[in-house]
């Protein structure tokens, strides 16, 4: 039989670290919900084997102090930079709006023909000029996005190389001989 009654009392009682207690307590826990038995005893003499432990000191990394990238390049920017820097940031919201004029001007192209109320180019013309309407700023970064996903779809077939054109009809016509 072990000699703790009583192992969240124990546990309370001894000098530790927070999380050290913690830790000893959620066992000191499980020991105390578990009947008399062979099972409480084994939890308990864990309790006093992890109790007695010394705790580990783990050395901290020396990194070395690293620099600031950005005050390096800001440091290697000739000293007029910053008044470019600052007219780009001025006039990139006029050239966001011009963006968006242009791509609902370019979708608002008359559609040749009649060809529906579900037609795909009517739907996706009505969609963006409702986003237009309710909210500009979400536009924005929807158009953002999709030329973005454009560009790299350009990029990915640039890459792939063209593959041959299966020939289905012959082989079917192989396939009946």
């Amino acid at each position: 039989m072990s000699t703790i009654e009583d192992p969240v009392q124990w546990v309370a009682a001894q000098q530790l670290e927070p999380v050290r207690r913690r830790m000893l307590h959620a066992l000191a826990l499980r020991a105390a919900a578990q009947p008399p038995g062979a099972l409480r005893d084994q939890l308990i003499d864990k309790l006093k084997q992890r109790a007695s432990r010394a705790p580990q000191v783990r050395p901290k990394p020396n990194y070395p102090a690293l620099a600031n990238p950005l005050a390096e390049l800001l440091a290697l920017l000739p000293q007029d930079a910053n008044q470019e820097l600052r007219q780009l940031r001025i006039h990139q919201s006029t050239w966001r709006q011009l963006r968006v004029a242009q791509s609902l001007a370019e979708l608002q192209a008359p559609v040749t023909g009649h060809l529906g109320p579900l037609n795909g180019q009517a739907l996706a013309t009505r969609m963006l000029q409702q986003i237009q309407r309710l909210a500009p700023d979400y536009l924005l970064r929807l158009l953002t996005q999709m030329d973005a996903i454009a560009a790299l779809d350009q990029v990915q077939a640039a890459g792939e190389p063209e593959r041959p054109a299966r020939a289905t009809k012959k082989k079917a016509a192989e396939r009946r001989r």
